[in-house]
């Protein structure tokens, strides 16, 4: 069996207000315990699941750069049979925690792809997410990830905070095209249950977001003119794409590793546990995951949710409404090309699935 891996590390120095990832601060004694399990649950997966090769590897988090990289030797021993020679091998890092020696460690063991959470170049905007470096030490984070050698760099950015002006993001995406990236992410700031800025003053933190309409079309309209182009709908390319991701949004199976990682095979979801001593306690056990059987609906909705906001797109054949396919297509909102559909605007995905699921 063929599949997209994802590892999950849980550590962060700080909690971000935005953040409803399962990610901890203040937990560094349970670092080499964990690392411990997530080895010995991707061990245990790939005997079980009977694993022949893995399509790409995605590190994420949390933060995975706060793990020493000696931790991540085991692993990738273990990886190395399974990834052909042109597998992509990402991982997420942080600017303000970023050494050479880390970047330089992880390169050796295989990763060829790296996405630096900026979110922001600007001081009032990175202290307003709550975000700990400073947009000094972004540059100082690129010429690092330069001198390692590591040629494929994604960039995070989040907009729609109330700094979000069009003067400064005009600003934001020039400086962020003038980073040696071949690939950008924009994000919606949304306030996701779980999160601080959620679980304090509610109200007051919705407040604040009104009257901030969505910069979406404005971001893609400006990272065109950088030549950087949609392909999903916070995802931009200058020549390179996610292979991780679109397996994701091509709904190919993929195998979630650590606290609270989620895994797709055969149309059976399964999650791990998400607290960090039950999840470490569960491994020693070798104890079975949380399992979700996916019915015909919840396939088709995720082939829709998925297909329209990227540029994967649904086939014809897998959309049960025809008649409100009809009219979409009438109305010029999606387009047929052989015999897949294609939204015209990705940021319109989900009222387009509404309307197929009505």
């Amino acid at each position: 069996m063929k599949v997209a891996l994802y590892l999950h590390i849980p550590f962060c120095d700080s909690k971000c207000g935005y953040c409803a990832f399962n990610s901890t601060t203040h937990q560094n004694h349970l670092k080499i315990p964990y690392m411990e399990a997530l080895h010995k649950h991707l061990l245990h997966q790939i005997q079980a699941l009977q694993i022949s090769k893995f399509s790409s590897v995605y590190i994420g988090g949390g933060t995975p750069n706060v793990i020493n990289s000696n931790f991540y030797k085991p692993i990738f021993d273990t990886l190395q049979p399974y990834l052909p020679k042109d597998t992509e091998i990402n991982t997420e890092a942080n600017p303000n925690s970023l050494t050479l020696q880390w970047l330089r460690d992880l390169k050796d063991f295989g990763i060829n792809r790296l996405s630096l959470g900026v979110q922001s170049f600007f001081t009032k905007k990175l202290q307003f997410l709550e975000r700990i470096h400073q947009s000094d030490c972004i540059p100082k984070a690129f010429d690092l990830i330069q001198k390692a050698g590591i040629e494929n760099v994604s960039l995070d950015l989040i907009y729609g905070t109330p700094f979000c002006t069009k003067e400064i993001l005009e600003l934001e995406l020039a400086q962020a095209s003038q980073m040696p990236i071949n690939h950008l992410s924009a994000y919606q700031l949304s306030i996701d249950e779980g999160s601080r800025f959620f679980l304090q003053n509610k109200q007051e933190r919705e407040g604040e977001f009104e009257g901030f309409p969505s910069m979406g079309h404005f971001i893609k309209s400006h990272l065109e003119s950088y030549g950087f182009y949609q392909y999903e709908v916070s995802n931009y390319s200058k020549g390179y794409r996610s292979k991780h991701n679109l397996s994701y949004w091509e709904r190919k199976p993929y195998l979630g590793i650590g606290a609270g990682a989620v895994s797709c095979i055969n149309n059976t979801r399964s999650y791990a546990q998400k607290d960090l001593k039950a999840y470490i306690q569960t491994c020693k056990e070798n104890k079975e995951e949380k399992r979700e059987i996916l019915s015909p609906q919840d396939i088709e909705l995720e082939t829709l949710f998925l297909g329209f906001r990227s540029c994967v797109g649904v086939e014809t054949k897998k959309i049960t409404n025809q008649t409100n396919l009809k009219i979409l297509l009438e109305e010029n909102k999606v387009e047929k090309r052989g015999n897949t559909i294609y939204a015209k605007d990705y940021f319109l995905s989900d009222s387009l699935v509404l309307f197929l699921q009505d």
